[in-house]
């Protein structure tokens, strides 16, 4: 039977679930051993990103990405987090700000797979759509 990236993260978020941080260190190193004795340290990084996503989800974190023409502002990473958190019921929330300059103005924000676009080039394609219709 094949084990996936995303069983293994599991199997280690179980194993270091609640424990003293010794505890941790000794699972961590026996998983360690345990995916290079079954030759899975090609998945090392896949397991990294699912665990990532399953600790995440059991602690109400939530990872953002604002997409700006400029970098934001501290003020302005304040309130696209209070909104995130408010939006999605969110203990915290992990926010990266990308700049991009083909962002004419405004932000588009990502959360998983929902993105939501409030550029200007987006609010005016929706209007046109709007006035279309």
């Amino acid at each position: 039977m094949r084990i996936s990236s995303k069983q293994l993260a599991q199997a280690l978020y179980d194993l270091t679930d609640q424990k003293t941080k010794p505890e941790i260190e000794k699972s961590v190193a026996d998983f360690a051993l345990y995916i290079r004795k079954n030759r899975k340290l090609k998945s090392a990084e896949k397991i990294i990103e699912n665990f990532e996503k399953i600790y995440n989800a059991k602690h109400g974190i939530i990872e953002a990405g604002a997409t700006t023409r400029e970098k934001l502002g501290e003020t302005e990473l304040k309130k696209v987090k209070g909104f995130v958190k408010e939006k999605y019921g969110a203990k915290e929330v992990i926010l990266s700000n990308i700049v991009d300059k083909k962002v004419l103005g405004g932000i588009i924000l990502r959360v998983g797979d929902e993105i939501i676009d409030g550029s200007v080039k987006g609010r005016l394609t929706d209007l046109r759509k709007l006035l279309a219709d």
